[in-house]
């Protein structure tokens, strides 16, 4: 092979690139089936919203008796946008897979096992009823942990709230974007909602950390994203991979991995140098502008650029763009971006910072202003007073927003700050969502009951003591979605066809459950339809106009923007953006972003770096018949010169394998100059190993296996999870599935 640098192999990279890499939906069998001309027609048409994803995509079920034939996005909803993904358009698949979870189940081998027995429903409750109470009886209600994940989840919440419990778990805060909500919320007072208020619409330049917009198939945002490169927004992408949306970029950076803040910082220099900065958002709204300028004095371009091993007239390049773009610059905040503990609070908030330098915060194709509509509670009793959960009476994350899923789990294996004794798990699969799979186990083992949740066999399910079947998202009722976007809207989901199935609802689940518990009085509604309707009572719209239409749009109350010369409260304790943090200084943590150098891969292994696809969400989807037909497993990216150290070929078989021995794979390499050569890359979600799920069960790599080092940010809690270091082994061409 001819060595050149990887920069001048990138150089001829182009638009054929994305082509030539995508799949060719014509060649799909589940596609071919699509087009038959048998194809029934649809009776009646039901609007709802998805659930294959938090991106909760407004969509309309074509049906015919009790089949759905067909999903296409909903015109009127703004997360849509009148299409669905794949992973959207492929959900009808779940309803009639024989794999899905058909009734409650309690465990008869040992935990791990995955042995069950059928039992009723109200068994299944008695059991858990009687688990939590003895529980609560010896240790206190402080003792059990919730952990869940999508809209059925905060009636499960308030459900063991009303039992007494504080420990309630989102894994997408610790997993995801924990940190970064706690840096903009430091510096604004705000935390970020989910989608983020980005204004693609008005945008002159995006700026883009780490994000694979398009790869994660994030529906509304990446129509927007087109439409803005259309119309010639500049985009600026820092990635150590050649990602689909670096391809797309004006300046791509292939900056080393955690170097993202160094670049961040040569900016922020760069703007206050050449007082090039929003003077009238900084004087009016800012604290802490000169301890800024002094902290970056020396935080140069050329600086930066060795720290991200980029080249310095790139570097500059991209400021350029940004500079001669602002106010109107997209400074995408990201998602899923706990990568390196503490550095994820300070990167997150050097994009805070620069943001707000660029007067781009509730500007016109920056940030604008979110807002949500407003309805009402349902009435009940007042929720009792609750002890410390675990992160506080640790006395640990002071700025955490959320209860940590390593905070729960740490207090579950070692029994501080309390025990935690019984868990509940509701639509997340723990074994491959958190890292160090070894220490969830330990976890387990000290649970006195665990109960879970869920509509597929996965990991978690086979280690429950009891098992409950949730209906799949178009069979069912759940909380309203209130979405905060220019538009804010209420969303409706509803049933389109009936479980065929011993599943229930989440929401019938809290109720029944919890009054086994004896909080039934938290649930006095007699049919969910009658929750429904109290809830939206005074907002503009019932229950038989949701059922109708499927989406409300609320007229704003605020503006999008913040107008000059407004005056404007921020929610820090100082009324004002603060630059520079004192609430951080007095908690004794760096009051200004500060840069520190990640440790480099010693020689022979590379640093593990993760993704997604397109067509999967996470590890939810892989067993899809439609989705596994499209996508049925990953690879693992490396450089060629990486490859050719190691004898690997592309395609060839391979193992991940990290420092303590645990291995994952065999996978196929996939040599690429879009890698760099200290580092490896795979898509997250393969590798299950749950005999449940009959066609994706040993596909592929479980990059989670291997991820034992992680790095846990003292400022928010969140769990950092690219600080693994792994080595590659090839195996003979041909050689079969290690198991």
């Amino acid at each position: 092979m001819k060595r050149v640098s990887r920069r001048s192999f990138l150089k001829g990279v182009g638009a054929g690139a994305v082509a030539g890499s995508a799949l060719c939906a014509g060649e799909a069998h589940a596609f071919r089936i699509a087009r038959t001309p048998e194809a029934p027609n649809a009776e009646r048409e039901v609007p709802s919203f998805c659930e294959l994803c938090f991106w909760n995509c407004g969509l309309v079920a074509e049906v015919r008796k009790n089949r759905v034939l067909s999903l296409r996005g909903h015109p009127q909803y703004p997360s849509a946008q009148g299409r669905l993904c794949a992973r959207g358009n492929a959900g009808a698949a779940f309803l009639g897979d024989e794999d899905r979870l058909k009734y409650p189940m309690v465990r008869v081998g040992e935990r791990g096992e995955g042995r069950f027995r059928r039992v009723g429903w109200r068994e299944a409750y008695q059991t858990i009823a009687a688990g939590f109470a003895k529980i609560k009886s010896q240790h206190g209600a402080q003792a059990l942990a919730l952990f869940y994940h999508g809209t059925g989840g905060p009636l499960l919440r308030s459900m063991m709230v009303a039992y007494g419990s504080p420990n309630y778990v989102g894994p997408s805060y610790a997993q995801c974007k924990g940190a970064r909500n706690v840096g903009y919320k430091i510096t604004f007072g705000e935390k970020l909602p989910s989608p983020e208020p980005l204004d693609f619409e008005k945008t002159r330049c995006m700026v883009f950390f780490g994000s694979h917009l398009g790869e994660n198939a994030h529906n509304s945002q990446v129509q927007e994203f087109v439409r803005a490169r259309a119309r010639g927004a500049r985009l600026v992408v820092l990635d150590p991979r050649l990602s689909t949306v670096a391809q797309k970029a004006d300046v791509w950076l292939p900056v080393k991995p955690g170097s993202d803040l160094a670049v961040i910082l040569a900016w922020i220099h760069l703007l206050l140098a050449e007082d090039a900065h929003d003077r009238a958002f900084v004087e009016k709204h800012c604290l802490g502008l000169e301890e800024l300028r002094a902290h970056v004095a020396a935080l140069t371009p050329a600086w930066a650029a060795e720290q991200a091993g980029v080249p310095e007239r790139d570097l500059r390049a991209a400021y350029a763009h940004i500079r001669d773009s602002m106010p109107a610059v997209l400074v995408h905040p990201g998602r899923h971006v706990s990568w390196y503990g503490e550095a994820d609070t300070q990167r997150a908030r050097g994009q805070a910072i620069l943001t707000a330098l660029l007067g781009a915060w509730w500007a016109p194709g920056g940030l604008y202003r979110p807002e949500a509509p407003q309805v009402a509670d349902f009435p009940g009793p007042d929720y009792p007073d609750l002890p410390k959960d675990v992160d506080q009476a640790a006395g640990r994350f002071p700025f955490a927003q959320e209860v940590t899923t390593n905070g729960v789990r740490d207090a579950t294996r070692t029994g501080r700050p309390y025990p935690i004794k019984g868990w509940f798990v509701h639509g997340t699969n723990l074994m491959q969502s958190m890292p160090h799979v070894r220490e969830t186990r330990e976890a387990i083992a000290q649970l006195d009951l665990l109960a879970v949740c869920d509509v597929q066999p996965t990991e978690i399910t086979r280690w429950a003591d009891v098992l409950l079947p949730e209906d799949l998202y178009l069979e069912r009722y759940d909380d309203l979605l209130l979405g905060s976007g220019k538009a804010p809207f209420i969303g409706l989901r509803q049933p389109a066809v009936k479980s065929p199935h011993d599943t229930r609802p989440a929401w019938r689940i809290a109720k029944e459950l919890g009054t086994e518990l004896g909080v039934g009085d938290y649930f006095a509604f007699s049919s969910f339809e009658e929750y429904l309707e109290t809830r939206l009572s005074g907002s503009g719209t019932s229950l038989a106009q949701l059922q109708k239409d499927g989406v409300f749009l609320s007229p704003r109350k605020a503006p999008l923007y913040l107008e000059p010369g407004e005056e404007f409260h921020f929610h820090t304790p100082s009324g004002k953006v603060e630059l520079f943090s004192p609430q951080l200084a007095t908690a004794g943590f760096d009051p200004l972003p500060t840069y520190r150098p990640q440790p480099e891969p010693h020689p022979g292994s590379f640093r593990l770096l993760y993704g997604r696809s397109p067509l999967h969400t996470f590890g939810r989807t892989q067993n899809n018949p439609i989705l596994f037909d499209l996508d049925s497993g990953n690879s693992v990216w490396l450089n060629p010169r990486a490859a050719t150290r190691l004898g690997v070929g592309d395609g060839q078989p391979v193992l991940v394998r990290n420092a303590r021995g645990d291995e994952t794979g065999p996978l196929p390499a996939r040599v690429t100059e879009r890698m760099p050569e200290d580092a490896i890359y795979m898509v997250h979600g393969f590798g299950h190993r749950a005999p449940g799920l009959t066609r994706t069960n040993g596909r592929g790599g479980d990059d989670t296996a291997v991820i034992e080092s992680y790095a846990v940010d003292p400022i928010s809690g969140a769990t950092g999870m690219r600080t693994e270091f792994v080595t590659l082994h090839p195996m003979a061409t041909g050689a079969g599935r290690k198991t």
